[in-house]
């Protein structure tokens, strides 16, 4: 299993590391700190390589209730 660290910056960070403390499903398992006012590190167990834990995080987010309306970005940290 794999193990990484993905940035989100928004604006409003708060929903994003809410939605990722404890989320788990058939292919990831999440839990977020909060690093600024701005920014969240989500750290990701995986069997995803680290592009698609990117992305895959990326979707599961725009398909939550807030994702469609919030601009983010992500970047891979470790």
């Amino acid at each position: 299993m794999n193990q990484y660290t993905i940035q989100f910056s928004c604006g409003q960070i708060n929903y994003i590391q809410k939605f990722f403390a404890d989320y788990q499903d058939a292919f990831v398992t999440t839990n977020s700190e909060m690093i600024s006012k701005l920014r969240a590190n989500i750290l990701v167990k995986t069997k995803l390589q680290k592009e698609e834990a990117q992305k895959y995080l990326e979707k599961i987010f725009k398909q939550s209730k807030y994702g469609c309306a919030l601009h983010f970005s992500t970047e891979i940290v470790d």
